[in-house]
């Protein structure tokens, strides 16, 4: 599985949390560094593993204001990130983009709308589609947030460089693996 070949799988997994990145980083660099194998580092992986998914489950209650004066959760500023990186997108593609009912989508859109941060409009062409797009609010807090994971994950840029194909590879595989697990979880 080489790098150049799933870059934007890559770019995905920098979107984790910097401490779940750091995390999986970590128990690679040790593994290859020190040459811990067998149960105790399976077993020690696994438990660490769950754990940070039990955090990052939980950073889904906690809000920033991103520069803006509203509450903004994890899942809706990572609906104004897609938006914002798109400039406006139907529901249905949101839907497709982050892997959740349109239903879901809709919810979050209109929980964007009443916070001033998002618009919805039907589409001219087919009446049944709804294109969403940012206010100003809400381009304000999507640059805040390209700001704020431009800051945080710099370490991590850095650290990434520094290791050789090799190495990106069993990151890349585990977090595959871990990725296949989640999605068998829940």
């Amino acid at each position: 599985m080489g790098l150049k070949r799933s870059g934007n799988q890559l770019s995905r997994w920098l979107t984790l949390p910097p401490e779940a990145l750091l995390f999986l980083l970590t128990v690679t660099y040790v593994y290859h560094t020190f040459g811990l194998k067998g149960e105790f580092l399976m077993h020690y992986i696994i438990k660490k593993y769950m754990l940070l998914v039990e955090k990052v489950s939980n950073t889904v209650r906690m809000s920033k204001c991103f520069d803006t004066d509203v509450d903004i959760y994890r899942s809706e500023i990572h609906i104004i990130q897609l938006i914002g990186d798109h400039c406006s997108l139907y529901v249905s593609e949101i839907s497709k983009h982050i892997g959740v009912t349109k239903g879901t989508v809709s919810q979050i859109v209109k929980r964007l709308e009443v916070k001033g941060l998002a618009k919805k409009s039907v589409d001219a062409e087919n009446q049944t589609r709804q294109q969403v797009q940012l206010t100003e609010k809400g381009r304000i807090a999507y640059r805040a947030h390209c700001r704020f994971h431009e800051e945080k994950h710099v370490d991590m840029e850095t650290f990434l460089r520094s290791l050789d194909a090799e190495k990106l590879d069993v990151i890349q595989e585990f977090l595959t693996h871990a990725h296949e697990m989640i999605e068998d979880h829940f």
